[in-house]
């Protein structure tokens, strides 16, 4: 087999580039122009940021501007006062924005909420350029060259003094992203290094860089030119097809909240568009050499996992022998667009003899497998773009093969593989019949193919019915089974449960029926389905002591008996367990619960979680549903010891006018007798 990126990239190249995590495609030219015309030159930004709102801030160090960048309106000063050429920007977790301003030496920390400066602080240097880190920034400074720390109005911290790359000489850090990784730049040239110097990346024409959550190093270049990506893979880097920023002016790059990569223009701000990379129209892959451990074997069939669009084509060649020394080997050829070799590359099998390349050229098609991958009962995700498709191993039989995959494409279009397996030995239906068929070699090569089809049929019948015992698996049983399965515990699958919560309650059904109607069992199926873990709190566990009511005058409403309690004394009618006349705890607190779910539910899941405690909840109860995606306020859903939940934030942050939208950020108002109209303060701003 040829699955994983170390054994594609032991394989002799030509025109041909490794995918990340394995595989090949087409390589491309790097004409560093970008398809789409670019926007009429400006001055560059140089600061971007977003913050929760999705509204983007943008610097201007020449005009000493700190703009406000929302959708479809003109850009706003982001605090009123003059800058002092600004130029990074970040904005943390807490919603401060950072702006470092390079003339005076500072980081000025603005209250975004509050629209305010809320306090200067000395970098030590002179700042350039800024990243966020939760709570906090990394300051990457000049005069000295350091990463600086940097938490709000707190005293800078250092975080690590910059060596200069070796052998980079006349360059200078200008950007920092998450890692940290610094970008040294200087007459056209570009290093990717970190705060130690060790060279990660040399990056033509580098402008900025940023890191996305997904782990992806994007480079911007000059205007018109498309951005650079790379994805660290074992102790380097692979390169991804390069995407395109039209209008892009050379200044700032960033990551916007949806996950978009994002980069300023003339105008703004834009989204890279798709893959601009150029592709070459043909590649071949020769793979390393693939032992039988048995001479004269005639091989079986062959499967590759692709992608083959329309206009593109994959065609397979094959090489065998008996001989075990190679004598004159293709010369090894690396994968384009990677940075570092496979490990050990002297444990890697001979490549094939040049002269055995050569001697025979023909090529064979694939044949794309209406009924999936050839493994039985073997799981495919949704997503997956990949195909299996087969070929009979055309060769002569030898204990010894070689694969040759050619690719054909378009400049825009390309094929991709991810896998290749190789049945060894074939099929042995040549040898159940009469040895006069089989004498030729060339008639034993035409019948071995003729069968193959149908042996491959039988085989695959045999191997699924030996393991059989997979369907009763709910992990590893097909989707398409999963409602037969589910159907032998009498259970009836919602399809719009996700596929793992109906794998993960078919396994657990039978404990689970078992238990049904109990807080526990309740909890567990909803959890199932939501992927977080909910909780119940039962009315009964907020009641208190319930309450004695004293001096209810004679003749007046009767108290509430509770279990023959109320009686009267020298004080007139008196009860406990009453909060008010006519009522007691039981009938307050009894058979009534509340299910708070961390996080906001879409309308689909309400309705699931809906139906879900309808049917599975007691008869006798009722229930009312708790979304916390606006957080947990004290004394209605914050119950100490019931329903505190250590874990991440819900973005519950204070009200401000402009920024918040009622009933879905926050709720204005002030409580009844607590305070005064024009008293109560919602984040910063007063409610009146």
């Amino acid at each position: 087999m040829l699955v994983d990126a170390d054994q594609w990239s032991r394989c002799a190249h030509t025109g041909t580039a490794a995918l990340p995590g394995g595989g090949v495609e087409l390589d491309w030219v790097d004409d560093d122009v970008d398809s789409c015309t670019p926007d009429p030159p400006g001055v560059a930004a140089a600061g971007l940021a977003f913050d929760r709102w999705c509204l983007a801030y943008r610097s201007d160090p020449c005009r000493g501007l700190v703009e406000a960048l929302a959708v479809g309106k003109p850009p706003g000063d982001a605090c009123p006062g003059a800058w002092q050429q600004p130029r990074g920007l970040a904005v943390d977790n807490r919603q401060r924005l950072y702006v470092a301003e390079t003339r005076e030496r500072h980081v000025t920390v603005v209250d975004i909420w509050a629209r305010r400066r809320i306090g200067r602080v000395r970098s030590g240097g002179r700042p350039i350029d800024l990243v966020a880190d939760c709570g906090r920034a990394l300051v990457l400074t000049r005069r000295p060259d350091a990463l600086v720390w940097l938490d709000g109005r707190r005293r800078p911290r250092l975080c690590a003094a910059l060596v200069r790359p070796g052998c980079h000489a006349g360059l200078r850090p200008t950007r920092v992203t998450r890692g940290p990784l610094v970008l040294w730049t200087g007459r056209g040239h570009g290093v990717v290094a970190h705060a130690d110097g060790s060279v990660e990346l040399d990056v033509d024409g580098a402008t900025d860089l940023e890191l996305t959550p997904s782990g992806i190093l994007v480079v911007a270049r000059g205007p018109g030119r498309p951005f650079r990506r790379f994805v660290r893979e074992h102790a380097g880097w692979r390169e991804l097809e390069p995407v395109g920023a039209p209008g892009y002016d050379g200044g700032a790059v960033t990551v916007s909240p949806a996950g978009r990569i994002v980069y300023t223009t003339a105008t703004g701000y834009r989204s890279t568009t798709g893959s601009a990379a150029e592709h070459v129209t043909s590649g071949r892959v020769v793979s390393y050499r693939l032992d039988s451990g048995v001479y004269r074997t005639r091989w079986g069939r062959m499967f590759l996992d692709a992608c083959i669009p329309a206009g593109t084509a994959v065609r397979a060649r094959f090489l065998t022998t008996d001989l075990d020394d190679v004598p004159d080997p293709v010369p090894a050829a690396a994968p384009g667009r990677a940075t570092a070799r496979p490990p050990h590359p002297e444990d890697t099998p001979p490549l094939p003899s040049l002269s055995l390349l050569e001697a025979d050229q023909t090529t064979w098609p694939l044949f794309r497998r209406p009924n999936g991958r050839e493994q039985p009962w073997r799981q495919i995700a949704s997503g997956d773009p990949l195909e299996t498709y087969e070929v009979p191993v055309h060769a002569a039989p030898g204990r010894y093969l070689w694969v040759v995959l050619e690719l054909r494409g378009t400049a825009r279009v390309t094929p991709r593989v991810g896998a290749l397996r190789v049945e060894r030995p074939g099929h042995p239906l040549l040898d159940s019949l009469p040895r006069a068929w089989s004498r030729d070699d060339g008639d034993a090569e035409f019948v071995q193919r003729y069968l193959a089809p149908a042996d491959g049929l039988l085989h695959e019948l045999d191997t699924k019915e030996a393991q059989r015992a997979l369907l009763l698996d709910p992990r590893a049983t097909p989707q398409e089974a999963l409602p037969w399965l589910a159907s032998f515990a009498g259970l009836v699958l919602d399809g719009r449960w996700p596929e793992r919560a109906r794998r993960t309650l078919i396994a657990e059904a039978y404990t689970l029926f078992s238990r049904r109607g109990t807080k526990t069992a309740l909890l567990r199926m909803l959890a199932i389905y939501l992927g977080r873990v909910p909780m119940i709190v039962e009315a009964w566990q907020l009641r208190g002591l319930g309450g004695t009511i004293l001096g209810f005058r004679t003749g007046g409403t009767p108290a509430p008996a509770v279990a023959g309690g109320s009686g009267t004394g020298s004080l007139g009618r008196f009860t406990i367990g009453g909060q008010a006349p006519g009522t007691d705890a039981y009938q307050a607190a009894a058979h009534r619960f509340t299910v708070l779910v961390p996080g906001t539910l879409t309308a689909e899941q309400r309705d699931v979680v809906t139906g879900l405690l309808e049917r599975h909840r007691p008869a006798h109860t009722t229930y009312d549903l708790c979304e916390l995606g606006s957080g947990m306020r004290v004394g209605e859903r914050l119950r100490v010891a019931l329903t505190s939940f250590v874990g991440p934030g819900t973005g519950w942050a204070p009200a401000v006018a402009g920024y918040t939208r009622l009933g879905d950020d926050g709720v204005v108002g002030v409580a009844s007798g607590s305070a005064t109209v024009g008293s109560a303060r919602v984040g910063s701003v007063v409610v009146r």
